[in-house]
């Protein structure tokens, strides 16, 4: 087979995956994004709660599956935001997403306490771990945010 043959029948086989797709995605079914699992809102507060930088605090994989067992829920340990994901699939009511900003808020002001502890028996960190603590409220009050703006009429 020389190179001219080759190309026609690339170009042939080109051609019949295009038809091919054309016939399949008459009904709609081949859309380029899938749909969401979850909220927007969930999105949201995975950027502004998750990463420490933001938050003041470190939540473990660990720490995500301590605070949905509980509330009752399991799910096995796997990357943080397939974990939170599935951690924040069971929330259906306002008092599901409260229970959700009681284990968080929980959380965090354990680790906050732990903040509070290193500043006092090493001074020279106070700073630092103020500034986390200052996050962590900020954090705090940004669950209370959301949830007041999607789930209190």
């Amino acid at each position: 087979m020389d190179m001219k043959d080759l190309n026609e029948l690339r170009g042939e086989f080109e051609q019949m995956q295009k038809r091919a797709m054309d016939q399949a995605c008459v009904d709609g079914s081949c859309e380029l994004e899938p749909p969401e699992d979850y909220p927007d809102y969930l999105k949201a507060i995975y950027a502004e709660i998750m990463p420490p930088v933001k938050s003041g605090i470190y939540f473990s994989r660990w720490d995500l599956k301590r605070m949905a067992q509980e509330l009752d829920e399991s799910f096995a340990i796997d990357v943080r935001e397939r974990m939170f994901q599935k951690f924040m699939q069971w929330v259906a009511t306002p008092e599901d997403f409260r229970s959700v900003i009681e284990r968080f808020s929980s959380n965090m002001d354990m680790k906050s306490e732990i903040y509070k502890e290193y500043s006092i028996k090493y001074p020279a960190t106070k700073e630092i771990f103020d500034t986390k603590i200052a996050k962590v409220e900020k954090s705090k009050r940004y669950f209370e945010k959301v949830y007041n703006e999607f789930f209190t009429e």
